[in-house]
């Protein structure tokens, strides 16, 4: 029972001791987002007994509207308050609903600190939580430090790097852009060689550009000897069609006369028969004569309607290779072009950049690196009632919670006089990519 007692009479006295602080100009008022945790028993002289708040005794966080809402308590305010200030307006709010004769002990501790905030000139903007006693400085280590002038330079010197690749991989693609549209249009003329256009007649000492020009002349003279021997083909099976139907034709004209002859015989034959100084076998014999005759001259008619169908299934096949020749090149000429576009276009884009980055960045770093020794301006934004204000700040000024720390590191006023223009490589980069099309 003594024991009991003892216990329950510290955790009174300590309650009571905290709660009779006064609120002084330090002591840390809550605010949203902070996260506190309750802890409320009661002595129940009754049972002899300490009773824990269990439905109480948990971490509970600020809502936007700076109000906490509890268990047996309901809404409660909690902005503006220190915590000593919040357990007492909860002990009271329990005694009042719930009929007790006493206030529980009730203690509030901050389990977590609503954030701080740091924006501007640091390695790492961003939203951080806070720590009692935190100052500008170590809010700066906190979001990484001041960004380092090496690390601009390096990242500079990658994006120079991947930048000339990028045009020379443009500058490589519209060589030979340019070298497959000269061929296709030589296709499309018929013409026995490749017109190259004087962009690439006038680099034709460069070995990427006499490459290029080399690979298209034999695309050029392959595709052209097989068109040629297609169409050679095709037109050796028509002539020996022709001849065959020559050949068709006279076999008729034979057969004709063969016919006619023995039809004469069989009518001298038929008389003869008929006078009765001739045999009828024999004139039977030049009838079946006739007849097979016709029936060979008959087979050499359908031979002659077979060979000049044939003759006009080549004449179909000679035309429609021309076409679907003439068809492919057309339509390989017109995305090459459109590839030609593209290709102008991305270079453009990639010159702009690669110059902006050789020449603009480098002369911006130039400028920041020159004003390195100047002091950063701190500024804290600090959340009041009704807004914000801003208030100037040195290393050791102290940091509250939901506070946004500023950063901003001033460049000289001179401007970009006397900074070196964009170099020669770049404008001949600029030639080489900005072919005509």
């Amino acid at each position: 029972m003594r024991k009991w007692l003892s216990t329950v009479a510290g955790i009174s006295l300590t309650t009571i001791a905290a709660n009779a602080l006064p609120a002084s100009a330090a002591e840390y008022l809550l605010g949203p987002q902070d996260k506190v945790r309750l802890k409320v028993y009661e002595w129940r002289a009754s049972r002899d007994v300490i009773f824990e708040w269990t439905a109480l005794n948990d971490s509970f966080v600020v809502g936007a509207d700076g109000t906490l809402f509890l268990p047996f308590v309901g809404q409660i305010r909690a902005e503006g308050t220190a915590p000593g200030d919040l357990a007492r307006g909860i002990g009271d709010r329990l005694m009042q609903r719930m009929g007790l004769g006493r206030q529980p002990d009730v203690s509030v501790e901050i389990a977590q600190y609503r954030p701080f905030y740091i924006v501007g000139n640091v390695k790492q903007p961003g939203e951080f939580p806070y720590r009692p006693g935190l100052t500008v400085l170590q809010a700066l280590g906190i979001a990484g430090g001041l960004p380092i002038r090496q690390d601009d330079m390096s990242r500079l010197e990658r994006e120079v790097i991947s930048g000339q690749g990028d045009v020379g991989l443009l500058a490589l693609n519209n060589v030979s852009l340019l070298a497959r549209k000269a061929r296709l249009q030589s296709e499309v003329a018929g013409s026995d060689e490749i017109a190259f256009p004087s962009e690439l007649k006038d680099r034709a000492s460069n070995e990427t550009v006499a490459l290029a020009m080399d690979q298209e002349r034999k695309i050029f003279a392959i595709r052209k000897d097989a068109l040629s021997t297609q169409l050679r083909s095709l037109r050796e099976l028509k002539e020996f069609l022709q001849q065959e139907l020559a050949s068709l034709e006279q076999q008729l004209t034979f057969h004709d006369k063969q016919i006619e002859l023995i039809q004469k015989e069989l009518a001298g034959v038929s008389n003869l028969v008929q006078k009765g100084l001739a045999v009828a076998p024999r004139e039977l014999a030049l009838e079946g004569t006739v007849a097979q005759m016709q029936s060979d001259r008959l087979a050499a008619e359908t031979s002659m309607l077979r060979v000049r169908q044939e003759m006009s299934k080549t004449d179909i096949e000679i035309l429609n290779l021309s076409n679907q020749h003439s068809s492919e090149v057309a339509e390989s000429l017109r995305e090459t072009q459109l590839q030609l576009n593209e290709v102008s276009n991305k270079s453009d884009t990639a010159l702009q950049l690669l110059h902006e980055t050789q020449v603009t960045a480098p002369a911006l770093l130039a400028l920041r690196q020159r004003a390195g020794l100047a002091k950063p301006i701190l500024t804290i934004v600090r959340p009041k009632e009704g807004g914000t204000e801003e208030l100037a700040a040195q290393e050791t000024t102290l940091v509250e919670p939901g506070d946004t720390v500023k950063v901003e590191i001033p460049l000289p006023q001179s401007g970009l006089d006397g900074l070196p223009a964009a170099d020669a490589g770049i404008q001949a980069e600029t030639t080489a990519v900005r072919s005509t099309n």
